[in-house]
């Protein structure tokens, strides 16, 4: 028989399980990034040329909004543990 404190703790690990995830995946496009100095483009070569420039302006966007969009996911998942946290608490 499954009571609701086993329900309750199944999605608990769940939300770690995303929490670890998505910690992985914001060290991973963190670690992408370009950094401030416009100087570490050169190292790929591509910072001198008029395309190269935009590819990295674009690709820098592109990398900003998944670091949003996983930063939202650790926000939620985190928060949504600590709800679980407390609803088990209670039972």
């Amino acid at each position: 028989m499954v009571t609701a404190y086993d329900v309750v703790n199944g999605f608990s690990i769940a939300f770690m399980v995303l929490m670890v995830l998505f910690s992985i995946a914001m060290i991973i496009i963190v670690a992408l990034q370009e950094g401030g100095n416009a100087n570490l483009g050169a190292v790929s070569g591509s910072s001198e040329s008029f395309f190269g420039r935009n590819r990295a302006k674009t690709m820098d966007a592109k990398f900003k909004r998944w670091t949003m969009i996983v930063g939202a996911g650790i926000l939620i998942s985190s928060i949504a543990h600590f709800a679980l946290y407390l609803v088990r608490e209670n039972l």
